[in-house]
């Protein structure tokens, strides 16, 4: 094994070990489902559904299977709006306190792993790290799962 492949083995390790840890100690993935409505609501609270598939990047049957589940769960409320066939998702005050609260572990997590670096580590890996995404997306490795068409968004 070169260097370079155990470089890249402790990096894995690392990541894996990250990910266990906000597992652990702190709130689910804000990557799909509830919590990405609830963390993009809380930005923009108000939406519409238009809006929401283009920042979730998620299809309209899907974010509207979400957005049920988490008006049944009291975190959303769904209102209509003016224009054809869409509505506007708004946080209730329970929605907002929980997305809050996710937010709130999800940094406290992120400073408990990071505790042992410096402010000049962290930013130097930072800069390690993107230096590292912006070579690999160069190379046409994008992280986008095969199979998958790209959404379109026309909202931005």
């Amino acid at each position: 094994m070169n260097e370079s492949t155990k470089t890249l083995a402790q990096l894995k390790k690392a990541s894996k070990l990250v990910r266990l840890a906000f597992r652990k100690n702190g709130p689910k993935s804000f990557k799909r489902g509830q919590g990405a409505l609830l963390n993009a609501l809380v930005e923009h609270d108000g939406i519409t559904q238009r809006e929401l598939v283009c920042i979730l990047g998620l299809n309209r049957g899907d974010l509207k299977d979400i957005v049920k589940k988490a008006a049944r769960n009291g975190y959303v409320t769904i209102e209509d709006v003016n224009e054809k066939r869409t509505y506007a998702v708004k946080l209730t005050d329970e929605g907002r306190a929980v997305a809050e609260k996710r937010v709130a572990a999800n940094d406290k997590t992120a400073d408990d792993i990071l505790s042992c670096l410096s402010d000049e580590e962290i930013a130097q890996l930072n800069a390690l790290t993107e230096k590292i995404i912006l070579s690999l997306k160069d190379k046409g490795i994008n992280g986008k799962k095969k199979g998958r068409k790209a959404h379109e968004c026309r909202c931005r």
